[in-house]
């Protein structure tokens, strides 16, 4: 059945409902062990050391750095395992795992582009739009201010309270090489969305690149396609348009229209995307960008990796066909995000519905301070935007015990402080 088509069942959970779907997901615990955790769970009754996360030692909850909770693929985890034993061979199939993850990613994104067939005797692969880092995305947001800011300088144009990476990259250029770096972050609107308008004002002839964070991170919020298409349009071509859609996946709109499209019909727009989060292979460090050859050839003077090594290859093609898997880890997010804004609707507090894998809610007193307090409980999470929300915390999706836990936690501390 093809990924768009599939219903979208879960739209409403219920309390109960979501103990029990989460807990059937959870592969590191016995039959036995979920049956009791559920009991425990539905009689409030279960605590931090109860917990047995996915990639971290018993009786921790670490709800801070947006990870997937749901644990990697088990397709990936098979993959890699299936290759250990070649691991003293150069790899003999990375042409055809490279084509087979790139039409993976192409098919789920509902694009199509031209395949080149490579020249007789050319060792390099045909070129594509789908350039890879074995650094993660961060090696992307890190390269682009070093390639069109470090030798004449220039200006860039972000939204403040958005991911800042490249922002604080182009500064850092400007102290190290003395170029001239000018950063312009254009305030949210009152919705915490990106101010579009406000970013297309605040372009000079000095911007080289500009920025846009969607979903936003740490808000949540999401522009649409026509947003964003207006923008690139209206943006002058010598001005190079990053889409940083680290979180794309999580929205839960299933006809929605992602960004690529934009960076296969623009010479200026790169789109951004990573395996660390909806995927669930942030250990493996591997990023990917769609852009245009002239970006790809002014990135590639600076890149030291090249392109991943096998047996990260082999984890991230084969997680980007596991759509099961990635439906999983969508479903665990949305059912965390429903369980958590019905408590605080009966709490009155303020939160940002978002489209991410995390949420931001306004606990009405020092953020820093109440995130100090739940890390103490064993409980972490971040804080983000502290000069501009200094009374919120950001809090990343977890699983069904996670996130009982948490507002087990979240509920008496804001009872007490």
């Amino acid at each position: 059945m093809p990924f768009d088509t599939i219903q979208d069942e879960n739209r409403d959970v219920s309390r109960r409902g979501f103990l029990k779907g989460a807990l059937l997901g959870g592969a590191a615990l016995t039959m036995s062990s979920k049956l009791a955790m559920a009991e425990q769970m539905m009689t409030g009754r279960v605590s931090v050391r109860d917990i047995r996360s996915a990639g971290l030692k018993p009786g921790q909850v670490d709800l801070s750095l947006n990870e997937n909770p749901n644990g990697a693929s088990l397709h990936a985890i098979q993959a890699m395992a299936d290759h250990l034993t070649t691991v003293n061979r150069y790899t003999r199939d990375s042409g055809d795992l490279r084509e087979s993850l790139i039409d993976a990613l192409a098919a789920y994104d509902r694009v199509e582009f031209e395949k080149v067939k490579p020249e007789r005797g050319s060792r390099r692969p045909p070129p594509t739009p789908y350039i890879f880092s074995y650094s993660g995305s961060s090696e992307f947001l890190r390269l682009l201010p070093m390639a069109y800011l470090s030798r004449e300088g220039g200006d860039v144009v972000d939204a403040e309270g958005a991911y800042s990476s490249i922002r604080r990259a182009a500064l850092s250029i400007s102290e190290e090489l003395g170029v001239p770096v000018n950063a312009t972050s254009v305030p949210l609107t009152e919705d915490y969305r990106h101010d579009l308008d406000g970013m297309l004002k605040a372009i000079t002839p000095k911007t080289k690149i500009v920025v846009i964070t969607n979903p936003n991170n740490p808000t949540g919020t999401l522009l649409s396609f026509e947003e964003i298409e207006r923008f690139v349009n209206a943006v002058p071509k010598e001005v190079i348009i990053v889409i940083d859609e680290a979180y794309i996946h999580f929205g839960r709109d299933l006809n929605y229209q992602r960004a690529m499209p934009l960076a296969m019909t623009n010479d200026n727009v790169i789109v951004i995307r990573t395996f660390s989060k909806a995927y669930g292979m942030a250990a493996m460090r591997v990023g990917y960008a769609v852009c245009s050859q002239a970006i790809q050839q002014k990135l590639s003077f600076y890149m030291t990796t090249g392109f991943p090594p096998v047996l990260p290859l082999v984890a991230v093609e084969a997680t980007a066909k596991d759509l099961y898997h990635l439906r999983q880890s969508q479903q665990v997010v949305w059912a965390f995000q429903d369980r958590c804004y019905e408590e605080f609707d009966k709490l009155g507090l303020e939160y940002i519905p978002g489209s991410g894998s995390f949420f931001m809610v306004n606990v009405r007193q020092n953020g820093t301070d109440f995130a100090r307090e739940l890390l103490r409980r064993r409980i972490k999470v971040a804080v983000r935007n502290r000069d501009l929300m200094p009374t919120w915390i950001r809090v990343s999706a977890g699983t069904a015990p996670e996130t009982e836990v948490f507002l087990a936690e979240f509920k008496k501390l804001l009872s007490n402080m």
